[in-house]
């Protein structure tokens, strides 16, 4: 804590080292032959998804309710998804409602969470974002935003039952209190109820993200350097309400991996100006801020940060 600014906002950097911060296992171009049975099952109905040059090719077909879908083999916990889409502009418009992009954690065919870019009959697309439990909607962003065809970056954060919703790099909405059960992920189109063929799609990759937590606030864009270190800044703290509120005192930060298998860890994050005691004589005590070179706190590797601050 800081006796002048109070308890420390985050905004610093921090690093943190250690290894397997860069497993890519279950990541994928979409470039063999065909799709890699180890890390998905195509689960299209009716549609036709391939592979090669143009990394992952979506087409739903003609056939009204038909979807080119892919789902991952491995089922994951607390996780982040990315993936990098390219949406053509559809050379017809359709005459009701199409999704020319989801991406989903799925549970079963009752819970689930997806965002997607839904366009209607007059060709405007939206992003949207929702959760279902038990087959009803429990949250969902209220105001969907308008999108535009070209690149873009999609990712599903999941930290225990809370779900992000991150599209070219910033959060678009938070949605607490869904599951915690482990889930897959599906990337694909559909048409819907229209006879209309989705075909303006490419999944050109699909990256799991390894991310660091403090106090419960993941941060999505973690950098993972290498194998062996990952950086970022540390966010903003929120109270018990989700207000922004400040660190006091030590707190507690995990890394929240990709692989099969979990070796948990804890580190400890400081914000600590120091204060120090002098003239400690009769007539008062006088505090003055330590400065940096006398900072009081573990050594920088004790505290996962490398050597540094």
């Amino acid at each position: 804590m800081s006796p002048i600014e109070g308890p420390a906002p985050g905004g610093n950097a921090f690093v943190i080292t250690g290894t397997g911060f860069d497993p890519r296992q279950w990541d994928d171009y979409f470039t063999g032959l065909v799709l890699d049975p180890v890390k998905w099952t195509d689960v299209s109905v009716g549609g036709v998804v391939t592979t090669g040059v143009y990394h992952l090719d979506l087409s739903t077909g003609l056939v009204p309710g038909s979807s080119a879908e892919i789902e991952s083999v491995m089922l994951w916990g607390s996780t982040q998804g990315e993936a990098r889409v390219i949406i053509a502009t559809p050379p017809v418009r359709p005459l009701t409602d199409v999704d020319l992009f989801v991406m989903t954690l799925y549970v079963n065919a009752t819970n689930y969470a997806q965002m997607y870019v839904r366009m209607d009959s007059a060709g405007v697309m939206k992003l949207y974002c929702e959760c279902w439990v038990g087959g009803l909607k429990s949250r969902e962003l209220k105001a969907p935003l308008l999108w535009t065809p070209g690149l873009s970056m999609f990712k599903v954060l999941r930290y225990d039952a809370d779900l992000y919703f991150i599209a070219n790099g910033s959060v678009v909405c938070r949605l607490p209190g869904w599951l915690t059960t482990p889930a897959t992920f599906r990337l694909g189109v559909r048409n819907l109820a229209s006879a209309y063929d989705v075909d303006c799609t490419r999944v050109e990759w699909f990256y799991y993200r390894p991310f660091a937590v403090f106090q419960k606030q993941p941060v999505h864009d973690t950098v993972v350097v290498g194998d062996r270190r990952i950086r970022g800044l540390v966010p903003a703290s929120r109270d018990v309400l989700w207000q922004f509120a400040a660190y006091d005192g030590p707190v507690d930060v995990s890394v929240i991996g990709n692989g099969p298998a979990v070796s948990p860890g804890a580190y400890r994050y400081y914000f600590v100006y120091g204060m120090k005691s002098i003239n400690g004589v009769q007539s008062g005590v006088e505090l003055s801020l330590i400065n940096d070179a006398q900072l009081v706190t573990p050594a920088g590797a004790e505290k996962g940060l490398g050597e540094g601050f």
